[in-house]
């Protein structure tokens, strides 16, 4: 689900950059937002919570008028029966096919990492600094709002984990929990990754140069910003980030129990961008507005995704360790 997301203008935010609310991809074409942009004030807690407010808490469904360019009929209004339809039917799915008779990963599995000291130790302690690192550039350069994003959710999953991998090796048996979340994170870190890289630098980039920047001007401008050094980590280099943690320094196939609990996050975010982030008027991901028949597609696609990549991704490890196996 990493797909367009509108783009702040850079005259309200100096210091921030071109970048704004999100590193996603930022609408290129010129704004117009409305009157109520100027100055949102803060939406009292009560307000949000309460059942029988409106569902949009913000005026004209588009925060701060940030995302006014988005057709009002996927901001405001009913939502499609094809969106509830699919959470209901996708919640019980998860419930169907959770793993029996635990979700847990047996001890062998908890006990895959590097040992100290080896060359792989070592790129993971150097990955976890490097993936900190541009973390703190990217909320110097941009605003904390960037965790709402799924490439920064995943960029965070992929530098707690080369964290846990650097430190598994000194961690007595008794951090049990933090063994597991360790294996949790190894296919999630790595199909977030995927999806971040094959949808924005393979569909969503091309499709904005083309049909969003109209003007060379804006076409110099998108070329900056797709480049800027934090985007290129977060759009380019993560899957290399990805794979060197979660195959090359510990290799091991996917289990089903992989792929159900990436299927959990994956429902994690998706209710928290249609239960939250939609009534706060943040449409970052237009085509997941549920206000659309057509979500449905789009929904199911992601899930599509995930399936696909599970197995593909299998079926490269198999080789990598066969292959692995006859070099050593």
């Amino acid at each position: 689900s990493v797909l367009s997301e509108p783009e702040k203008m850079a005259d309200k935010h100096p210091k921030k950059g071109l970048s704004s609310v999100l590193s996603e991809p930022e609408k290129m074409a010129d704004k117009h937002p409305s009157k109520s942009s100027e100055d949102v004030p803060r939406i009292p807690l009560r307000d949000f919570l309460d059942p029988w407010n409106k569902w949009v808490v913000v005026p004209n469904g588009s925060w701060k008028g940030y995302f006014d360019w988005l057709p009002e009929k996927l901001r405001v209004g009913p939502w499609s029966p094809m969106a509830p339809i699919f959470l209901v039917t996708y919640v019980a799915t998860i419930i169907y096919t959770k793993p029996q008779p635990t979700i847990e990963f047996d001890y062998e599995l908890t006990r895959l990492f590097p040992d100290a000291y080896s060359t792989c130790w070592y790129y993971n302690l150097i990955g976890f600094l490097w993936t900190l690192f541009i973390l703190h550039t990217s909320l110097k350069e941009m605003t904390p709002t960037i965790f709402l994003s799924y490439t920064y959710q995943s960029w965070t999953a992929i530098c707690i984990r080369h964290g846990i991998s650097a430190a598994a090796p000194f961690l007595p048996s008794s951090y049990y929990m933090l063994f597991q979340i360790h294996e949790i994170l190894r296919f999630h870190c790595l199909v977030t990754a995927t999806v971040t890289f094959t949808l924005w630098n393979f569909a969503l980039m091309p499709v904005i140069y083309v049909k969003g920047c109209n003007t060379d001007i804006k076409k110099k401008k998108f070329i900056k910003f797709f480049f800027g050094f934090n985007l290129v980590q977060a759009h380019l280099l993560n899957i290399v980030y990805a794979i060197l943690n979660t195959i090359v320094s510990s290799p091991r196939r996917f289990i089903v129990t992989d792929l159900w609990c990436s299927m959990v996050t994956l429902l994690a975010y998706t209710l928290f961008y249609l239960l939250f982030m939609d009534r706060m008027g943040a449409h970052f991901y237009p085509v997941f507005s549920p206000r659309a028949h057509w979500c449905i597609l789009t929904y199911s696609a992601c899930v599509g995704c995930y399936v696909a990549t599970y197995f593909g991704w299998n079926k490269l490890i198999s080789k990598f360790i066969v292959t692995s196996a006859i070099a050593s």
